[in-house]
């Protein structure tokens, strides 16, 4: 392998199994989108725990920015909403059809886009359903097209994800499901806060919208966990693939062996076959160009030409032997 390949990046390759691999230093680390999405669902855990006071089953995530370590929430939000881009990124070089494939880049580009904005303005305090500021209707009209878009980039990605991560196609048809059905529920239970209509609560608890909200954060968040692991083992296959092949082409294949090497410059070409044995060789100005008496073997020849060098070096009539 020369040292041009090596530092050639990996291309896309399709070797027959539908699989492809990713530029080199363009994808951010896989554990590194795995320990954004963990701190982030864990920062949510944390503020329910340092707010008591706070009914989880009733009010939702975003209000306890408002609370005892709010800043989680903030925190969290951006995370999220930062690693769902970089898997955003990644799907471009999923199998399938083309057209299935911009769908599902562009929607999970809006649910990152939705929980990054969620994040920067943050909502009202708890019980405020009312009459909203300006800080929280941004953060609601960028949120509700977030919930809808995550359901269907996984939808469209489905297939897609599970051909490169067989393993993974129940996990990955599991929390699609979800996915779907808790944004469904979670858009009920909204409806049904904001327009002051029948109570869907539960026991004590007004309304479920809190709780519903919390599943369908925990299975979007567990979508997109899946989806990096899905693509970023499809990444290493078929790094590991292009290095087989780059071997067996620009090496033993290629300028090694057969190459320019023993078939190209080597016994084929400028060695044995070309300027070697066949060329200016033996087959060349050796024995098959000007006669092999012409050069000298061991310091003077036959007919007085040095070894070194095609000037005569005429030698005395009496040194001469026959």
């Amino acid at each position: 392998m020369t040292k041009e390949s090596r530092k050639r990046p990996a291309e896309p390759v399709d070797d027959g199994t539908r699989r492809f691999t990713f530029p080199r230093g363009g994808v951010a680390p896989r554990s590194a989108v795995l320990l954004a999405l963990a701190a982030g669902w864990a920062a949510m855990i944390v503020t329910d725990v340092l707010n008591p006071r706070i009914d989880p089953i009733s009010e939702t995530v975003s209000r306890y920015v408002h609370g005892t370590g709010g800043w989680l929430i903030t925190l969290a939000l951006l995370s999220i909403g930062s690693a769902s881009a970089v898997v955003a990124r990644w799907l471009r070089h999923l199998p399938g059809r083309p057209a299935a494939r911009r769908a599902a880049r562009g929607a999970l580009a809006v649910w990152a886009g939705g929980v990054l904005v969620a994040g920067l303005f943050p909502a009202d305090p708890p019980g405020q359903w009312g009459r909203p500021s300006t800080s929280d209707l941004i953060h609601g009209t960028a949120a509700l097209p977030a919930f809808l878009a995550l359901p269907l980039a996984a939808s469209v990605s489905l297939r897609g994800l599970m051909t490169v991560w067989p393993a993974g196609r129940r996990a990955l048809l599991a929390v699609t499901t979800a996915s779907a059905l808790t944004t469904v529920a979670l858009g009920v239970f909204l409806v049904d806060v904001m327009s002051g209509g029948p109570s869907l609560g539960l026991g004590g608890a007004p309304t479920l919208v809190g709780l519903v909200e919390r599943l369908a954060i925990t299975a979007d968040i567990a979508w997109v966990a899946l989806a990096a692991v899905a693509v970023s083992r499809d990444r290493r296959d078929a790094a590991r693939r292009n290095r087989g092949r780059r071997i067996g082409g620009s090496g033993i294949g290629g300028s090694g062996i057969g190459g320019p090497g023993i078939g190209g410059p080597g016994i084929g070409g400028p060695g044995i076959g070309g300027p070697g044995i066949g060329g200016s060789g033996i087959g060349g100005s050796g024995i098959g160009g000007r006669p092999r008496h012409d050069r000298s073997y061991g310091g003077r020849s036959v007919d007085g030409r040095s070894h070194g060098g095609d000037a005569p070096a005429r030698v005395p009539a009496g040194d001469r032997r026959a």
